[in-house]
């Protein structure tokens, strides 16, 4: 086992708290379903890099039936990018933890321009040695065309390494590639079946990572 691959929202970080969830919500005066339900119909372009910040909102905005002035559609681009920057705190010290034992670290994330800008400055980050984020690749999970780009970035063949994703349908694409592939719920599962994969692995002189 050389790499584990790390997804960022809801692993890494934490989602978007409500207060930040709120306080878009409230800034656009759209009823809280609806706002989500146009957040996430319009993401996944904006996550590949194929559409602006500003194009996303815009799109939100005409599912809305309203239109975001200029000052409206530039505080929702700041909540949204800051609501992703909480970490977790557990999984950044298991990360380190890893990274102590000899063990590659990375990250995959679906992610736009904007918030992969953001997370290449934050300290808690800067023991993953690749980040890899949707937007910058033109490609975003569960298309296995994301996996096999980071596969051939690190050099590695599928069996080598192990993907943490809280979404079942992401880690069930990072297996369908012949990675191995864990459901992510919180930090101490997944050092107990990291560990576990680890031993299976037969690298000599791994212990448990705690």
């Amino acid at each position: 086992m050389r790499w584990i691959i790390f997804d960022f929202a809801g692993v890494i970080g934490r989602h978007q708290p409500e207060e930040a969830r709120d306080g878009m919500v409230a800034l656009t005066g759209a009823e809280s379903d609806r706002f989500w339900a146009a957040y996430w119909d319009h993401r996944d372009p904006y996550d590949r890099g194929l559409t602006t910040a500003g194009d996303f909102w815009s799109a939100v905005s005409k599912t809305l039936e309203t239109d975001f002035t200029a000052e409206v559609a530039s505080e929702l681009i700041r909540l949204d990018i800051t609501s992703w920057l909480t970490p977790d705190p557990a999984t950044v010290e298991l990360i380190a933890r890893l990274k102590k034992q000899g063990l590659g670290v990375a990250l995959l994330s679906n992610a736009p321009h904007e918030l992969a800008d953001a997370l290449e400055d934050v300290p808690w980050m800067a023991d993953l040695d690749h980040r890899f984020f949707s937007s910058r690749l033109a490609i975003s999970k569960p298309s296995p065309e994301i996996y096999t780009a980071v596969l051939a970035t690190l050099g590695a063949d599928p069996g080598e390494c192990v993907f943490i994703d809280d979404r079942p349908p992401n880690v069930a694409a990072a297996e369908a590639v012949g990675m191995r592939a864990l459901v992510f719920a919180d930090a101490v599962i997944l050092d107990q079946d990291l560990t576990r994969l680890l031993r299976e692995a037969e690298r000599p002189g791994l212990g448990s990572l705690g």
